[in-house]
């Protein structure tokens, strides 16, 4: 659990940066207003309403994090519907936490959030600095607004600080740091010969009576599923983008129509020092020490009262004139690069304003062209979709075929290759159509399908063309097959009587090297091994340490591997660990694992004990 927990601050908290908090302070920008799904409630923990928009978004960073690790993965086998259940526990879980860590007096600052906004790479500009424009289009992008951005950062530091609590106050004591150290550190030292599968395998002999009988003593495993093929019509966006082309005209109307809001902007990067009641002797102090040459972003660490921006010589970011007051903008744009203006009142106070930078951005017609473009295209295709998708609806009910609906709708009607029920190619891989396609409505009554959504505005319409009944596989197509299994068969059996041979010799007091040499068998001899060395053979050493350390002579098994080897093992040696060999740094690293392991279970039992006594509403 508290591994869970880790992973998923690293996922949502860190992967996402940070509200500035002295933007939020100077813009007002608040959570904007949201109706339908995105306000309704999800879910209620001990009365604290939790939105469907944040289960929503939630479940699209789970889908992002499945994709991300797992490369290749068609996005349309994660559903909502599949992802949903785990994800409302994870939040119940977090909601928990958080709630937890509130009530014991936890609390995260806005200068936290402004450290590791400005740190974060992914949202600074090429020269290191902070931009803002990025982040907010970044949070957009995410579903967040400024306000719910801020606010679900916080409570991740806030669950983060809580679970890092168990590992600062759990503890390990000597005799448990001996007792790990006398496993960790076990030595043992053993012998083991092998049987190989493969060998046994190629010796195998076959005669065509035995196959035959084999298959049909078996014929129930050489059937071929049922299959269905069928006609569908597929409906996404790429149909009609790509074929859309958009004229130098078009792309002129749009661009002098957007052209007041396109037009060059300026952006200023303003530092300030904000001083809450300053009586006119602190106001002269500070500016003595500016005209004595001292440096601006060293009395803003001194003196300045906004705790988001002081450590960072209040430096503010930019603006384009509308992030800030009205005061405090006119007096930015009133600055030359490297000045300071006369004290400015605002509501959060007074502030001295240095102008840091100025940044010219311009725009024409043929840096905006790629955008416009893109924008039309969008806007078309989203009218094309959504007419297309009303007529394909309503065409296709009681539809005799589909050739006549794609014909209509300027769409094409495809053919399927043959599918199973536990097909995974093609259209097939999406569990929808293997849904619709052996339904009763479409295998039985040969009506089409409803319309499909297969995810990203991608749609499908299917009929049965044909069926394809289950059927018994002659001998003469699954003979391969029929062989490769009789052949194992034979080969393990074989295996496992001159095993248990082999195993009776070095029961008998024959050494394993011995046996092995006498049989023309591989052997080896692994000497003072622990569970952590290498260069040997990890299946036969987790074997091996799996055997218990109590016997007072050497202990003979034998065990099958993953590819089906017969091995003999001889265990004849075991010695504890001990934890006064260890360095200063082996015990530091043995001791903070014992302590993560305390914690993770001081962690989950609480939050067992928190889910028990909850009050939860679904």
């Amino acid at each position: 659990m508290l591994d869970s927990f880790r992973n998923n601050m690293k996922g949502i908290a860190f992967g996402i940066v940070i509200l500035i908090a002295i933007v939020f302070a100077f813009s007002g920008i608040g959570s904007l207003s949201v109706s339908g799904s995105a306000s309704e409630t999800a879910v209620i923990v001990n009365g604290e309403q939790v939105t469907e928009l944040s289960v929503q978004q939630a479940i699209n960073n789970e889908k992002r994090r499945i994709l991300s690790e797992n490369e290749g993965l068609d996005a349309a086998l994660l559903s909502d519907e599949l992802i949903r259940p785990q994800v409302v526990e994870q939040i119940i879980g977090r909601k928990l936490i958080s709630q937890a860590a509130k009530s014991g007096g936890m609390g995260v600052s806005s200068r936290t959030t402004s450290k590791l906004l400005l740190g974060t790479p992914a949202f600074q500009a090429d020269d290191g600095s902070f931009d803002q424009d990025l982040y907010l289009y970044t949070i957009r992008n995410q579903g967040y607004t400024s306000g719910t951005f801020l606010a679900m950062l916080k409570d991740d530091l806030l669950i983060e600080q809580y679970v890092r609590g168990f590992d600062a106050s759990s503890f390990i004591t000597k005799s448990e740091l001996n007792l790990l150290a006398s496993i960790t550190e076990q030595r043992r030292d053993y012998y083991y010969m092998t049987l190989p599968l493969q060998a046994a395998i190629d010796t195998v002999q076959l005669s065509d009576t035995q196959i035959e009988d084999y298959y049909q003593s078996n014929k129930q495993r050489y059937m071929a599923e049922e299959q269905v093929v069928v006609d569908y019509i597929e409906l996404s966006p790429t149909l009609f983008s790509e074929k859309q082309q958009i004229s130098e005209g078009q792309l002129r109307a749009r661009y002098d129509e957007q052209l007041e809001t396109l037009e060059s902007t300026t952006s200023r990067q303003a530092a300030h020092i904000l001083l809450s009641q300053p009586d006119a002797a602190l106001l002269s102090e500070i500016n003595g020490k500016l005209e004595a040459g001292q440096a601006f972003d060293a009395l803003a660490k001194e003196y300045s009262e906004d705790v988001g921006s002081a450590d960072f010589g209040g430096d503010l970011g930019y603006t384009s004139g509308d992030t800030f007051p009205e005061a405090f903008e006119a007096a930015l744009a009133a600055l030359q690069v490297g000045e300071v203006s006369a004290p400015i009142e605002t509501e959060s106070g007074t502030h001295l304003i240095k102008l840091l930078d100025i940044q010219q951005q311009s725009v024409d017609f043929d840096t905006e062209r790629g955008r416009i473009e893109q924008e039309l295209i969008a806007e078309l295709t989203d009218v094309w979709l959504v007419e297309k998708l009303a007529k394909l609806k309503e065409l296709s009910y009681n539809a005799e075929t589909l050739a006549e609906i794609a014909d209509d709708l300027q769409l094409t009607a495809q053919v399927s290759e043959p599918f199973t029920r536990a097909d995974t190619a093609g259209i097939a891989a999406y569990p929808a159509v293997v849904k619709a396609a052996f339904s009763a409505e479409v295998l039985e009554d040969k009506y089409a399908s409803e319309v499909l959504e297969l995810g990203d505005d991608r749609y499908l319409v299917l009929k049965l063309n044909s069926y394809i009944p289950a059927r018994q596989k002659e001998l003469a197509e699954v003979k391969a097959s029929v062989v490769a299994s009789l052949s194992d068969e034979l080969a393990r059996a074989s295996l496992a009587q001159r095993g248990a041979a082999l195993m009776a010799r070095v029961d008998s007091g024959e050494q394993v090297e011995a046996v092995a040499k006498s049989e023309d068998l591989d052997w080896q001899v692994v000497l003072d091994a622990k569970r952590s060395t290498g260069g040997v053979n990890n299946e036969v050493k987790r074997f091996v340490f799996q055997l218990p350390a109590t016997a007072t002579e050497d202990m003979i098994e034998s065990f099958y591997t993953r590819n089906g080897d017969f091995v003999v093992v001889a265990l004849t040696g075991v010695e504890a660990g001990d934890s006064s060999k260890l360095s200063n740094d082996q015990k530091a690293s043995l001791s903070y694992a014992g302590i993560s392991a305390n914690g993770s279970r001081e962690l989950k039992a609480i939050q067992a004990a928190m889910l028990g006594d909850a009050d939860i509403e679904r």
